[in-house]
């Protein structure tokens, strides 16, 4: 773990603890890089507004103005989403909605934002907030396409040269080769196990940039500079302020006063508004949070994302500056995790259960076998492994998924790569045989199934 805390425009704590990974026990310090997720997208909206400001383009134009193969399944919205919808997350899509298409595969960000033409949005177009990863991937390609430069040189060279940010990295490619990377790492079996990290740079602008404490420290003294870095205007405070203008109301019942920008969350804190995001990719969790009004600024980086850490205690620090009291939230998110954990594993105990009965589905295995075809995403293909049947995907060449029989045909899938969970797939049989099944993944991932059928 990594934490920064920065006030009136300095580094007034910063805390480095743990090891980079569990094999070497290498110690972090404060240059050790961390994945940090979706708070890349503040990035990306800050880098897109700044280019507003310059006339690249107008945050008001509509995305087919400069993606002519944009589409969607509404024409109305073809034409009239423009590029404030995709950062504040109001297109109508559910929150994950289509990420399976976003991670680990060989789509290209064109191929992926294509296949959303072939995809339902939940809600109504402006209806409600629905966290929409590939608005993100719009925005990036929208950039390369108005300025002849891609997302990633433009983060480079407009923000992370001039901030000093001399180990950060745009893309998740690049992490391998760091000389001062730490490792992802999840929480398997009970066990912490160092995990690959992810390929996410077909959708970078939504989550690819690793970073430091260090970094970060200087991209928050930023934020809460108005753009201003030393004696550089580096941001044009016009276009901070666009990222935080609230958008979009994305409250519950039990957290009505919740607001979002473009790559910001607007919280409203016992009467403070605070300013933040989180970020979650393959073994990590990460958190930015500014205080505008105390000129205070949090960064908290993680490298496993098996942890509530990341989030309890930016509230544990925040409180004493606003003179509230101590409540040791990172007490109270650590019962939650421990509750949802163990909520997870009776869960699949009994699903494992089930298995060692060994109840034979309706039809024999065999039947199972053949090529299933979802409109979405492709293909799809299921072999006789054993005693059970596996999964190879079309656009996840490294990803399988192994089923065994719980009842009733129901099968119990195992993903290879833990970041996609362990669920159920429900098999639909017609006359005597095969005709379909529903893949469902993580809630981390994707909320929304895809129903496959076979050839």
């Amino acid at each position: 773990m990594a934490v920064a805390i920065i006030k009136d425009g300095k580094v007034v704590k910063q805390y480095v603890n743990g090891v980079t990974d569990l094999k070497t026990n290498t110690p972090i310090d404060e240059h050790s890089l961390f994945m940090i997720g979706s708070n890349t997208k503040a990035f990306t909206a800050i880098l897109t507004a700044t280019l507003a400001t310059e006339g690249a383009f107008s945050l008001k134009d509509p995305v087919k103005k400069w993606l002519p193969y944009f589409e969607l399944a509404d024409p109305y919205l073809t034409t009239h989403v423009d590029i404030v919808d995709v950062l504040s997350h109001r297109v109508g899509f559910e929150t994950f909605q289509g990420d399976f298409l976003n991670f680990d595969n060989d789509l290209t960000s064109e191929e992926i934002i294509k296949k959303f033409a072939l995809i339902q949005p939940t809600h109504q177009y402006r209806e409600t907030w629905g966290y929409f990863n590939t608005g993100y991937t719009i925005a990036g390609q929208v950039i390369e396409k108005a300025t002849g430069q891609d997302w990633a040189t433009h983060i480079q060279k407009r923000i992370f040269e001039p901030l000093a940010m001399t180990n950060s990295l745009a893309l998740s490619r690049q992490m391998p080769e760091a000389t001062n990377a730490t490792k992802a790492h999840t929480v398997i079996d009970g066990e912490v196990v160092a995990i690959d990290y992810g390929d996410i740079d077909a959708t970078a602008p939504a989550g690819s940039i690793a970073s430091s404490i260090s970094d970060m420290s200087s991209w928050v003294i930023m934020l809460l500079g108005d753009g201003n870095y030393g004696d550089t205007q580096v941001i044009p405070a016009k276009a901070i302020e666009e990222t935080i203008k609230p958008r979009t109301i994305n409250g519950t019942a039990n957290d009505p006063f919740r607001l979002y920008g473009m790559g910001w969350d607007i919280v409203n804190h016992h009467g403070h508004k605070l300013i933040m995001h989180t970020g979650g990719i393959h073994g990590y969790v990460t958190s930015v949070t500014t205080v505008p009004e105390e000129n205070l600024g949090v960064v908290i980086l993680t490298n496993t994302d098996s942890n509530y850490l990341f989030e309890g205690m930016k509230y544990d620090i925040i409180d004493p500056f606003l003179n509230l009291p101590q409540r040791r939230l990172s007490d109270v998110y650590h019962n939650y995790y421990t509750m949802n954990t163990a909520r997870d594993k009776s869960q699949l105990d009994t699903y494992k259960a089930q298995v060692e009965k060994a109840v034979a589905p309706s039809l024999p295995l065999s039947a199972f076998e053949g090529r299933y075809i979802n409109t979405v995403y492709g293909y799809l293909d299921i072999a006789q492994d054993g005693d059970a049947l596996g999964i190879t995907f079309q656009h996840h060449k490294d990803l399988t998924v192994r089923l065994e029989h719980l009842e009733a045909d129901r099968f119990l899938a195992t993903f290879s790569n833990s970041l996609y969970g362990t669920s159920v797939f429900p098999f639909t049989i017609t006359d005597g045989e095969v005709a379909q099944f529903t893949l469902k993944l993580h809630p981390q991932v994707e909320n929304t199934t895809y129903d496959f059928y076979k050839q």
